[in-house]
Order: C-alpha cells, then sequence, then structure tokens
C-alpha cells in the first residue's frame, strides 16, 4: 500500500495546480534542446491534468554551467509535444508571474521561469525551513495541489521540490508514481528470482545498492560487472594488474574494497563475478580468465564464459535490475558483454534499467520498448535504490498525513 497521494487518488477538475517537472535537458550553444524525453516523459501527468490551470515549475543544468538558461526553448518544445501552448512567464514569483497565474483560464499551461535562479531553490533545507522562503509564500495562495512529477530531483530538499508540501495539498504525478512502483517490485524481492546487475564506473553507488538489497533479502543473485567487478575481484584476493588497480586507486575507490570484502563473506552465494574478462590490448579485445591474471592491459569488459553465464540468469529471472554498463560499450570491441546483457534482460520477467551510460545504450541498441521500465531518475533512482529516503518522497508522504487527517 502507498504510504503517498498520487494524481489518481484526487480529483483535479478546474482546479489550480503547481506541478514541479524535470525539463532539464542537453542543450547546444545556440540554445536548442537536443533531447526531448524529459520533456516527453511527463506528457501522461500533464494529459490527466488537462482540464485545469497548470503552471509548471522546472530548472535547466546550475550556475556556472554553459547551458544554465532560461525556459524558453522548454516552453516551445512542450507546446509541440502536448499540441497546446505552454506559455513561458519570465519570471518565477514576482508580480509579472502572479498575475500571469491569476489570469489562467482551465485548460491553460504556463511555464515559469528557472527556478534555479533563484539563490534560495538550490539549499538543501528541511520542508518547513523551505516553506517560509518569498517563494512559496508568494506563490502557494494561488494554487489548489501540488504535484510532484520530478523524480530525477527529488533526492534533493529543494525548495520547488519540498517547500509546498507543508502548505498545499500535494501528491505524486503519474511519473513520479511510475519511477517509485517499479523500483519498489525490485526492492521488495516478492518475486523470485531478483536480480540485480551492478556495473559502470561508479562503484560506491552499486556497493551502496548492493548492501542495501542483501541486507533486505531483495535480491536473489547480484552480478557484478564493470569496474565495479574489479572492486569485488580485487576484494576477493585477486590480482587484477597495474592499470586497473591504478584506475581504482585514481577513481578513489580503494576504499570500497573492504566493503565488498564483508559482502563477499556475508553473502558468499549471492554476489557473482566475472569469471573472465576482456582485456584491451592495443584496441583489440582479449578475453582471459580471471586466475590467468593479473595483466598489463585495462580490463574493457567481462567476457565470453561470463556472458553466457550471466545471460543464462537473467533470462530465466522474474525480475532484473541493470545500473551502469559491462564495460567500455562505446568501443565497438568492448560492447559485447553491454549488448548480450541488455538483450537477456527483456527476455525476463519484468526488467528496469537506469543511469545515463545505460539508457544512452539502450537507446542506441533500439531497446528502449522490450524494457518494462527505464528510470531516468539518475542519481535518484541510485539513492532509492541505497534505501536512503528520497526527501521529495519523503514530504508527500507527510503531506499525504496531513490530508488524511483533515
Amino acid at each position: 500500500m502507498k504510504d503517498y497521494l498520487a494524481l489518481d487518488d484526487v480529483v483535479c477538475d478546474n482546479k489550480r495546480v503547481l506541478v514541479r517537472v524535470d525539463f532539464n535537458s542537453p542543450m547546444d550553444p545556440n540554445g536548442n534542446i537536443l533531447d526531448d524525453k524529459r520533456v516527453k516523459s511527463h506528457l501522461d501527468t500533464l494529459k490527466a491534468l488537462e482540464d485545469c490551470r497548470v503552471v509548471l515549475m522546472a530548472h535547466q543544468s546550475r550556475a556556472g554551467k554553459k547551458d544554465f538558461t532560461t525556459m524558453e526553448a522548454h516552453a516551445k518544445l512542450a507546446s509541440k509535444i502536448l499540441r497546446r501552448e505552454v506559455t513561458y512567464v519570465e519570471d518565477i514569483f514576482g508580480s509579472h508571474a502572479r498575475e500571469a497565474i491569476k489570469s489562467l483560464e482551465p485548460g491553460e499551461i504556463l511555464l515559469l521561469e528557472n527556478t534555479r535562479f533563484y539563490s534560495e531553490e538550490n539549499v538543501n533545507r528541511a520542508p518547513a525551513d523551505h516553506a517560509k522562503s518569498h517563494m512559496v509564500k508568494k506563490l502557494a495562495p494561488l494554487f489548489d495541489l501540488f504535484v510532484n512529477d520530478a523524480f530525477a530531483v527529488s533526492h534533493r530538499s529543494h525548495l520547488s521540490v519540498v517547500g509546498f508540501t507543508e502548505v498545499i495539498p500535494s501528491v505524486a504525478g503519474l511519473l513520479m508514481d511510475k519511477e517509485i512502483r517499479a523500483l519498489d517490485k525490485a526492492l521488495k524481492g516478492n518475486e523470485h528470482p531478483t536480480i540485480f546487475v551492478l556495473g559502470g564506473a561508479k562503484v560506491d553507488d552499486s556497493i551502496k545498492v548492493a548492501q542495501n538489497v542483501l541486507t533486505r533479502g531483495g535480491a536473489d543473485k547480484v552480478l557484478t560487472t564493470g569496474v565495479v567487478a574489479t572492486v569485488f575481484l580485487m576484494a576477493a584476493g585477486i590480482d587484477v594488474g597495474g592499470p586497473n588497480k591504478k584506475f581504482v586507486a585514481d577513481q578513489e575507490y580503494l576504499e570500497q574494497i573492504p566493503i565488498a570484502a564483508k559482502l563477499l563473506k556475508d553473502y558468499p552465494d549471492k554476489i557473482a563475478m566475472p569469471v573472465d574478462v576482456a582485456l584491451n590490448h592495443g584496441g583489440e579485445r582479449v578475453d582471459i580468465n580471471v586466475d590467468k591474471l593479473p595483466a598489463n592491459d585495462a580490463i574493457a569488459d567481462i567476457g565470453l564464459e561470463t556472458i553466457t553465464s550471466y545471460s543464462n540468469i537473467l533470462r530465466n529471472a522474474k525480475v532484473t535490475v541493470l545500473n551502469g554498463p559491462t564495460g567500455v560499450f562505446e568501443q565497438e570491441s568492448f560492447k559485447q558483454g553491454t549488448v548480450e546483457i541488455l538483450k537477456a534482460m527483456t527476455e525476463s520477467g519484468y526488467s528496469i534499467a537506469g543511469g545515463g551510460h545505460t539508457i544512452a545504450a539502450i537507446e542506441k541498441l533500439g531497446l528502449a520498448p522490450k524494457f518494462s521500465h527505464v528510470s531516468i531518475g539518475g542519481g535518484a533512482s541510485i539513492t532509492y535504490l541505497s534505501g536512503e529516503p528520497l526527501p521529495g518522497i519523503e514530504a508527500l508522504k507527510k503531506a499525504a498525513d496531513k490530508y488524511n487527517k483533515s
């Protein structure tokens, strides 16, 4: 049972609704949006609110970055995707914005200026403290409902994410609800086998996920790949060779080795490591068994025997979760592990994938439609799978308690 309210739990017709969306998108130097995925992801939520007076809050990049800019291009793109006018307002909570909000008719949509143009937006504060901000005090009286549909920024206790939940009824949008339900399917481990594939180069994040899912019993197996596998091999006492040890040291992951060693000791039957790896020997792929290590070449993928073994485990699973590629998938010689693992996952009962590089690989292969859920949550997804509370979701839970009591 959900401990927060979602959009489909409330009646919204003709209400004045403030929606926090995540329109943060890659942009070229001319201010053109290069990928419409983030904007499209909110389509269902915005369609569900088509009879309301809707105001969108969003951010683009952050101060100091070249793509830290206005939301004008996003409004144009949203208009095109929705096939409805989305009016850009060059203001966040000043008199210009407030007058535009007050004059809204049912079915109309406004997009306010980049929330991060307001310095207090980026400060991590408790919701009660954010509720005292000028932004909340000026805007909250104009709305009947706050909808958080921005799962990807809900791991931050930012003003536009948590501040309004203190003062107006607040619910999760359809995208937010979908992300939570999909990740919960993996975390709760109610279907067996549930298999996690942890790879990529962000070892500390993956080890936190492994600790959480193994401790709570949600994972039947954790398959290690990428740099994560290198660290686990080192934790098992295997000499992976100079270049690989140097990479782990340079990335400041040496302190993760004892944590990985403890996990191997505590869950010996639940953590799988590669039995062979692919080395980058002058740009050529050379597969060798791990018992033939150390080598003077960098590990660039899992080996063919491991690919076969892992793929069989995934095909026969009820739930599969992947975060991070198995190797340097951008290079033709070392994409095989990532490609085959992704394909095998699509044959499992329910497949979940997340992480920027993972999504890039899925899209490059055209496999997105075959996945049950592709999370665009980024850091929020990892935080959630690690078992850490997300401020945006916690704020919605508190708001639901308040709503139910009233």
